[in-house]
């Protein structure tokens, strides 16, 4: 009977079920969210929007009238795990901090809380694939107002099919 166990084993380890048994038990990958950052310069001055920031302009003269030209300075992503803050660098010494509060939803909505520059913590659910553009109070030496979009994604991955 031992002769058989051992012959057993032996088949077994051979055929890698050992290994198998080994990474089920490993724990589970830690679950992340993609975070894009745009920076936007907006001027008071300067009537050039950027054909990218054509919508997002629309929106923001709705409310901020004095904002005429928009462009697009530079983007940055990164994969977030849940309850960890990151920092984005913007412009001129500034910067956001972005913490995935909690990941999508059955809306598919992800939870963020940003502490933009000179501005206090904001925590807010967001839907996947979607840019939330923040204004912040920052000036630039130029004068130019300094506004940042959040996206996250990808959103909806554990969603039964």
């Amino acid at each position: 009977m031992q002769d058989l166990l051992r012959l057993l084993w032996s088949l077994l380890a051979l055929s890698g079920f050992h290994a198998t048994l080994l990474d089920a038990c490993e724990k589970p990958a830690e679950k992340k969210v993609r975070v894009s950052v745009i920076v936007i310069l907006a001027s008071e001055t300067d009537t050039t929007t950027d054909p990218k920031l054509e919508a997002l302009a629309a929106e923001i003269r709705k409310t901020k009238s004095e904002l005429k030209g928009f462009r697009l300075l530079k983007m940055a992503c990164k994969s977030l795990p849940l309850d960890q803050a990151d920092v984005f660098e913007l412009i001129e010494d500034q910067s956001a901090t972005i913490k995935i509060k909690s990941t999508a939803d059955k809306m598919d909505r992800v939870r963020l809380e940003v502490h933009p520059p000179s501005m206090g913590k904001i925590t807010y659910s967001t839907p996947c694939g979607k840019f939330l553009p923040i204004i912040t109070r920052f000036k630039t030496k130029k004068g130019e107002h300094l506004l940042f979009a959040i996206r996250v994604q990808p959103c909806g991955e554990d969603k039964p099919k």
